[in-house]
């Protein structure tokens, strides 16, 4: 790990600090841990780096380069913050950092990330900055609908028309125009929170189930060419067959084309690994570093640091979440809690021994963490502790 006290480091020295940026676009667990003590021990530190994340993930990075459209775009996005005239005095340098550094490092980020004009609008619809506790549906005008249903129900007709839950909603479906009078496609973004689940029809017709702690961004209609989402979380896809318009699944480790299928794919950008589990028909999945895989029905694909892996599996245990079950088959009981800790949004703890048992069974997700880790206990030889940040999951002592 590199050894250097960034104390007292403002935002513009974050932006030009090789070691920051290669943190962001490539973290490791070790930078991580770095960047967390950094904050730990400087508050001031800690404001500027989430300031710092904020301006970075305005920026629609897939590109080799910044047009002055781009460049509008993204001071348009930093000047809704409160620090307008800081941020003023430094919009140009900062802009040339970011730039200037992308270029430098081509050879080891652009490389691994294959170009994508029609991307770049979905990156540019923008997470929110603050976790929500309810569902919520955010429109391209940004206007923001709570959904206080723990399972809820989105539809969209052909025209683009929506109904939550039955209930018809009034919403934008016109194109946008830029400053140079292009129209643009018309994004809405579901943010399912933890503990929660959603549904949502597309207007094609094709069917996505949402896990908890998932963000999914969407054309309100899509093109005549091609259809495209941006996933990160969890999703079920049935999608509708068109064959003059392949569906694409964006994510920021793997891009997944179909025509016509049902799959799985998790994809937490919080996560090392990311899957798909084809259940019919095909699927092409392109990975970050360029390589291509199709997969054939039950075939299960991971991916993580480089690597690609493809293993038979029963795809019942991956797609029974969207039912409000996880069911688990002789699993490594690692993979049930980080699961568990995915969907309740809670760290949990664990020693290899832990995470070395093994379960079968199946745990209903409409019942609290609390009451599905008592139930794991009755049944395997485990004790939990609740802590103020993360929960403890140890072997049970011995009599």
């Amino acid at each position: 790990m590199k050894e250097k006290d960034y104390t007292g480091y403002s935002a513009e020295q974050l932006l030009e600090d090789d070691f920051f940026m290669k943190s962001f676009f490539h973290p490791t667990d070790e930078s991580q841990a770095f960047w967390q003590e950094q904050a730990h021990k400087d508050e001031v530190l800690a404001k500027e780096v989430v300031y710092v994340r904020v301006i970075l993930c305005s920026v629609p990075y897939r590109k080799s380069t910044f047009s002055s459209e781009d460049k509008e775009f993204l001071w348009k996005r930093i000047s809704k913050t409160n620090n307008k005239k800081r941020l003023r005095k430094y919009w140009y340098s900062s802009v040339a950092a970011i730039f200037l550094l992308l270029m430098a490092t081509g050879s080891f980020y652009y490389a691994k990330y294959h170009k994508s004009p029609e991307l770049t609008a979905i990156e540019r619809v923008q997470k929110p900055e603050c976790p929500v506790e309810t569902i919520q549906l955010i429109l391209a005008d940004e206007k923001k609908v709570t959904i206080e249903d723990n399972n809820s129900h989105l539809q969209y007709n052909k025209e683009g028309e929506l109904h939550i839950n039955t209930q018809k909603l009034n919403t934008s479906r016109k194109p946008l125009t830029n400053s140079n009078n292009k129209s643009e496609p018309v994004y809405n973004q579901l943010i399912v929170p933890s503990s929660k689940r959603s549904f949502l029809e597309l207007a094609d017709g094709s069917k996505i189930w949402v896990n908890a702690n998932t963000r999914v961004v969407y054309p309100v209609t899509f093109d005549e060419k091609q259809r495209e989402i941006y996933v990160d979380g969890e999703v079920y896809m049935e999608v509708y067959p068109d064959k003059e318009r392949p569906f694409i699944v964006k994510s920021k480790k793997m891009d997944v084309q179909v025509l016509g299928t049902k799959f799985n794919i998790s994809t937490y950008e919080s996560n090392q690994e990311v899957s798909v589990v084809l259940v019919s028909g095909k699927v092409n999945v392109r990975t970050d570093n360029s390589i291509e895989t199709v997969l054939d029905p039950s075939d299960r694909l991971t991916y993580e640091k480089g690597t690609t892996d493809i293993k038979k599996v029963n795809v019942e245990n991956y797609i029974s979440w969207k039912d409000g079950f996880y069911t688990f088959d002789n699993e490594c009981f690692s993979i049930v809690l980080d699961k568990l800790s995915n969907y309740y949004g809670k760290k949990i703890t664990y020693s290899g021994a832990v995470g070395s048992l093994r379960c079968s069974g199946s745990l209903n997700l409409d019942e609290d963490m609390i009451k599905v880790l008592t139930g794991l206990g009755s049944t395997m030889p485990i004790d939990f502790t609740l802590e103020r940040e993360y929960i403890s999951v140890i072997v049970k002592p011995q009599k």
